[in-house]
């Protein structure tokens, strides 16, 4: 690996040139991750994960190298577990000016009435808030919290970076008339873009697919497309978000690369011809291009979402759990035991062969079909 790399200083520059240039190229950032890894391959030290078990100092370390952004993802519930459409929202008791009511998803709507109630929380606060939420609604998810970096849960949550520029991205699929069809995922979508805007996002960077017959469909292709709008150039000091409202799926993991056995899936609208969106795919497009002093927040609402996107620290506020963060036995998000290293190092490495043989649209799909992926 550490050879595949050694010419690779000439390819970034040009990368960088492309991006200060506006090219569209793709996926944009492309080849974050390897801007971090490269002083290390080059050297001749290489790359190797952290002994399983091993030293924790080590394993932050090499997080902040194989993922260089600081991402946060909140999910409503667990991997084996569903999240609820609610027929009526009404019943959160959110204030009036929070969204269009109506049918809704338990977890945006847990997340949208917690901050109402208290705007500026702590992480361990807002989280503690929205399982309590769904307790009273009688539901059993639990909400999660994963993140490449180690946070600090009594920190004060934050949405976005002091200053630089913004940009956001919304999904909300209601499958109309399809099997399974869903009520709330445009409300849930309506509220939470009106939240972002008003935390300080720019409305004129906004990007929002829906099923309704008015914005983009969100289809396979322009989920994946949405997402590389997304990441596209992301620098240093910029602040962004993605949030999703559909169905969350989990099929028999493909490459032997999930401890459970399964891939958990963003399942889009046209997923009966052009399947689901693995969880492989995502951590490729949304997480590997982000570069260091960039900030991305995920809210994924749906099933089956806790470590979709496979970050390397995860925490699950069970009660139990939150007692510890409380009581100071656990201050900070734990580990995830399950992070897969070579998942990350698959990536930047079919990337990099390939955009050497062919540039970054070569480089991309290469990295689609280093996990099975047409």
């Amino acid at each position: 690996f550490g050879s595949l790399l050694g010419a690779a200083a000439s390819a970034l520059e040009e990368i960088s040139q492309q991006q200060s240039h506006g090219s569209q190229g793709g996926g944009g950032g492309g080849l974050g991750m390897l801007g971090e890894l490269l002083p290390m391959l080059e050297s001749g030290e290489g790359f190797k994960p952290p002994a399983q078990g091993g030293d924790n100092e080590e394993f932050k370390e090499k997080a902040a190298k194989i993922l260089p952004a600081e991402i946060r993802m909140f999910s409503g519930c667990r991997d084996e577990q569903t999240s609820a459409d609610v027929s009526n929202t009404s019943s959160f008791g959110l204030p009036a000016d929070c969204g269009p009511g109506g049918a809704g998803g338990a977890c945006t709507n847990a997340m949208m009435l917690s901050l109402s109630k208290k705007p500026n929380p702590s992480w361990i606060e807002l989280l503690d808030d929205m399982r309590d939420v769904l307790g009273e609604k009688g539901f059993s998810q639990i909400p999660q919290l994963s993140s490449s970096r180690e946070v600090l849960l009594k920190s004060e949550f934050h949405l976005k970076q002091e200053s630089g520029p913004t940009k956001a991205l919304f999904i909300g699929i209601n499958y109309v008339g399809q099997q399974g069809e869903l009520r709330g995922c445009h409300n849930d979508v309506i509220q939470m873009k009106q939240f972002v805007t008003k935390a300080g996002y720019d409305e004129e960077k906004m990007k929002v697919l829906m099923d309704d017959g008015e914005h983009e469909e969100p289809t396979h292709a322009n989920i994946i497309e949405a997402i590389r709008w997304l990441t596209h150039g992301a620098k240093p000091g910029e602040s962004l978000f993605m949030h999703y409202s559909g169905h969350g799926g989990r099929l028999p993991d493909d490459n032997g690369d999930e401890a459970d056995g399964y891939d958990e899936t963003v399942v889009p609208v046209d997923y009966q011809s052009a399947d689901q969106i693995r969880d492989d795919v995502i951590f490729k497009e949304l997480c590997a291009p982000l570069p260091k002093g960039c900030l991305l927040t995920v809210v994924m609402d749906c099933c089956h979402s806790g470590t979709v996107l496979d970050l390397p620290f995860s925490f699950s506020c069970g009660e139990d759990s939150s007692q510890k963060v409380h009581n100071g036995t656990m201050p900070h998000m734990p580990i995830n035991a399950n992070f897969n290293w070579e998942k990350a190092i698959k990536v930047a490495s079919a990337m990099f062969k390939a955009y050497q043989r062919g540039g970054m649209q070569a480089a991309l799909t290469a990295g689609m079909r280093s996990f099975g992926q047409k």
